[in-house]
Order: C-alpha cells, then structure tokens, then sequence
C-alpha cells in the first residue's frame, strides 16, 4: 500500500487568537499550525498556551475532513518552550494532535526531546523540525536522522537570513536549499512561507522554484495561499497515470527491471513513481 506524505503545505494559525483555530481548521487546509512561537509575544505565552491545550483536548480527531493538526511550541532553548514541553507532558490525552513542530532546530536529540515530551498527550504524535540557523543547517543530516518520531522537515529562511546575515531572495539562499535537500534526503523538506501575502504570482515562482529542486511543500502564512501551494505540488494527472503504470508493471515483473512505453524502469524509478503516489495520497 502507497503510505501518504506530509501534506505540502500547513497553515499558521497565531496561539493568542483562540477566535481563529475553528475557523482555521475549517477552512479547508490540508494541515494547520497552532502556533505559540513567533505568533505570540511574550506576555501572551502563558494564556495561549492554556488556550491551545484547552483546545487541542477537545478536539474530535475523527471528524470528517480534519486536516493534520500541529503544535509549534517555542524553542527548547528558551524559558518559554521548556514551559510549552513540560505543559505538552502533563496535558492529558490530546488524540487530535497529530505533529509536535519544533524550531531553531540543532539537533536529533532536541527532537527526541520534543517527542518524548509530547507522546504523553497522544502516543502517535510526531515531530515536524525547523532548520532556521546557520548551526542547524550544518547539523541537517543529524537532525534528519532522528528516527520514527521526526515526520519531516522545514526550512525557516527568514531566521536563518537573520542568524547568517544574509539576503532573504531566492538567489542568496540557493546554496541552502540545495544543501538541505542534499543533507536530508528521504525526509519530506518543506520551503518557507511567502512572505508577501498578497503576491500570488511570486508565490507560484516560488512554489515552482522548490518543487524542482525537490522540495515536497511550502508552509503558508495567510488563507490565500494554501490553494496555490497544493496546486503547485500536486502531481499532474498525466504524471500520476504515468506513475501507477510503473508501479504495476514493476510489481508485475517480480521486481525485476522492465519496460513502460520504450524507457527501462529500475528500482530508481519504482521508487521515484512511488514517491509520486505518495504525494497524491491524502494524509
């Protein structure tokens, strides 16, 4: 059976606007992030984080069209995401809380510290890690290694241009992207939100940028941009057909390299039609 993917994109919801997260999970996003980092300033951690929890405990993971839901908790490294750990561990049971996303990540140990946190609320939760420093980037490969509790990656480029004291355009952060993926391969990697919301087109540049390099998605800041974001990545249906047709031929010769329409397929590209599948998988 084809296993699905991190959906290609999330949805940032602001922690201290508990009048959102309905609106938020209803409004047709294939994942959404409550977040309680960046969102929510200081004086308001302490009630957005009850807010979230009180929230997430209520939520009814089997109703239909739930989207993956996901929890960005402040940096493990500060005051405030040691609070956000220890609240996740004495929540009680949050069965609709599907990702645990951890930024200004370091290291694979900062994620089983996240998780080993959060599987308190819910057994099967996971963890999305950000790499957004100039550190984290060059741990990349360790953070990708993590094991089953790490679900996939993204790539926090404003934080990073901060701590690197480098442009934010396409352009100057080529390198990274292209060393991320390279340094992560197998782990889904999602690009970083476009942060002019009302510009559709640079989106879709941008979105069409990542998706050839080998990003699987784009996070989203603002309601506008998820639909542009799932289009950009989803596979097209000739690519799809393509896909399935490897797939079955491959099974069909035992595993053994074969032919679709004249060109060899090979393990490689089994599993590169595989991976296509995925992405047409609903999470």
């Amino acid at each position: 059976m084809i296993q699905p993917l991190l959906p290609p994109t999330f949805l940032f919801c602001p922690g201290n606007r508990p009048d959102r997260y309905d609106k938020a999970l209803r409004g047709g996003a294939p994942g959404v992030i409550i977040d309680l980092e960046d969102a929510v300033p200081v004086q308001d951690k302490d009630s957005a984080r009850r807010d979230t929890l009180s929230w997430l405990a209520a939520l009814d993971p089997a109703a239909p069209g739930q989207p993956v839901v996901a929890l960005r908790i402040s940096p493990p490294q500060t005051a405030a995401g040691l609070e956000d750990l220890y609240a996740l561990a004495h929540a009680g049971p949050l069965p609709a809380l599907d990702l645990v996303v951890l930024p200004k990540a370091e290291s694979a140990a900062e994620v089983r510290l996240a998780h080993a946190h959060a599987r308190a609320a819910r057994e099967a939760v996971r963890v999305m890690a950000l790499i957004e420093s100039v550190r984290g980037v060059r741990q990349a490969a360790d953070i990708a290694q993590a094991g089953a509790c790490l679900a996939g990656l993204a790539f926090g480029a404003v934080d990073y241009a901060v701590d690197a004291g480098a442009d934010i355009g396409w352009e100057a952060l080529a390198y990274v992207r292209g060393r991320l993926l390279f340094e992560t391969s197998g782990v889904p990697l999602l690009d970083v939100p476009h942060v002019q919301i009302d510009d559709d087109a640079g989106l879709r540049v941008d979105c069409e940028r990542a998706r050839a390099m080998g990003f699987h998605g784009k996070l989203a800041i603002h309601p506008r941009q998820w639909p542009i974001i799932v289009q950009a990545f989803a596979p097209s249906a000739q690519r799809l057909a393509w896909a399935r047709e490897v797939v079955a031929a491959y099974v069909a010769a035992g595993g053994r390299a074969c032919s679709v329409g004249g060109a060899m397929v090979d393990e490689p590209v089994y599993l590169g039609a595989c991976r296509i599948l995925r992405q047409a998988v609903p999470s």
